[in-house]
């Protein structure tokens, strides 16, 4: 392999974008020109009605076209890094740490008030046909016939619901569409968030440290430069040369930071209860 995978994990909304626009101002750091391919790593497990996946899904057959993609990212950028976002893969890591062995993780985490707040609002959103036309490339040819009849049960469903909300949005947690049904928004997006931290915390408290550094989205805002400098020194090792410009420094802009103590009543007893034991093993503050 003439490339290393570097995989960003972290749940829906916790800064994965902001990190991976800046990390790819690099020079021999290169992504996808679309959001997330999820429908890549989904590739070969179409059945499986959420999005956590092991080694046992890491088929060869599956390995072979997940490898693949990632080949051709290499061969058009000419890139010694590849760097991946998707979201649904903070449910998957085994998986993806059987598809590519000597993949290295930056694993990053916000507070998941905050996170729920921002998530409920892209469970109400509407289509964005140019996001949409981006992702539409990389649909592996096969499965287009599946993701497109879901496509078009999701926003038909969102048309004729009270509250113009999708059944589903972002990463599958087992009972997602059960939970959608019958919980409040905020519910969903609490279970949501807690569902993709502790499979993270799971996988990569099993794995070596040498290839995984762990952030905070709020540590990251708060001082980029210093947060990126880490994650550099991390990966290619103390005494590097490679710097983060200022323009892309100065891109790294703080969403709500603690916006969810101005809006506590949005929130259940039943969401913040979801959330607990993960915010605290992370250090954030109790709701009170």
């Amino acid at each position: 392999m003439n490339y290393q995978p570097v995989i960003i994990i972290g749940a829906g909304r916790s800064g994965t974008n902001i990190l991976r626009d800046t990390l790819t101002t690099l020079e021999d750091w290169h992504t996808w020109d679309c959001d997330e391919i999820n429908l890549i790593w989904r590739h070969g497990n179409l059945s499986l009605s959420s999005d956590i996946m092991d080694e046992t899904h890491a088929r060869p057959s599956v390995k072979h076209y997940i490898q693949r993609a990632f080949e051709r990212q290499h061969k058009l950028s000419k890139c010694s890094v590849i760097l991946e976002k998707t979201c649904a893969n903070s449910l998957r890591v085994p998986f993806i740490d059987a598809v590519f062995p000597d993949a290295r993780y930056i694993y990053i985490a916000r507070d998941g008030r905050d996170v729920a707040l921002s998530a409920a609002k892209r469970w109400t959103a509407s289509i964005e046909f140019s996001y949409l036309a981006k992702k539409l490339r990389y649909v592996p040819v096969t499965d287009v016939p599946v993701h497109g009849l879901s496509f078009v049960r999701n926003r038909m469903a969102q048309l004729f619901s009270q509250e113009k909300r999708q059944p589903v949005w972002g990463p599958k947690f087992p009972e997602m569409r059960e939970w959608a049904k019958n919980r409040p928004l905020i519910e969903v997006c609490a279970k949501q968030w807690a569902t993709c931290v502790r499979h993270s915390d799971v996988a990569f408290s099993a794995m070596s440290s040498e290839k995984v550094i762990k952030i905070s989205y709020e540590n990251l805002v708060a001082e980029p430069g210093a947060i990126m400098g880490e994650i550099l020194e991390w990966y290619y090792g103390k005494g590097h040369s490679r710097k983060i410009s200022n323009d892309a420094l100065s891109g790294i802009h703080a969403g709500s930071l603690q916006g969810w103590k101005h809006k506590r009543g949005v929130f259940t007893d039943e969401a913040l209860e979801i959330m607990s034991e993960e915010l605290e093993k992370h250090g954030y503050e109790p709701s009170v």
